[in-house]
């Protein structure tokens, strides 16, 4: 059984590809289009609500922020355990949530080239 995350993943570099706005506090929402795909896309402006918007708790902001586009997986893991002191195991819970945030389109997974 593989482990997650692997080490290929811990050094992924998570970039944002959707926008964000403050929310309530000090949280962010994420906003998401209906249809992302381009093809599609003239029929988001026929609909009232053309967009989803995901509201982050403090942790999903903590996590959304720290993924800059320059630090890997495994240093906004880091972030997060610091910003998170009393939580275990924040590599594993950060992982997983980057991963979901990527399996929706709000975040792209780049891997860095061995030159």
């Amino acid at each position: 059984m593989n482990a997650f995350p692997d080490e290929a993943f811990l050094a992924a570099v998570p970039v944002h590809v959707l926008a964000s706005e403050p929310g309530a506090g000090d949280t962010v929402v994420l906003i998401r289009p209906k249809i992302l795909s381009p093809r599609w896309a003239w029929v988001l402006k026929l609909m009232k609500k053309p967009a989803y918007r995901v509201k982050l708790d403090a942790r999903g902001t903590a996590v959304w922020r720290a993924c800059d586009g320059v630090a890997t997986v495994a240093q906004v893991a880091e972030v997060v355990g610091r910003s998170f002191p009393e939580e275990l195991d924040t590599t594993t819970r950060t992982a997983l949530f980057i991963r979901e945030l990527a399996r929706g389109g709000f975040l792209k997974l780049f891997t860095p080239s061995a030159a």
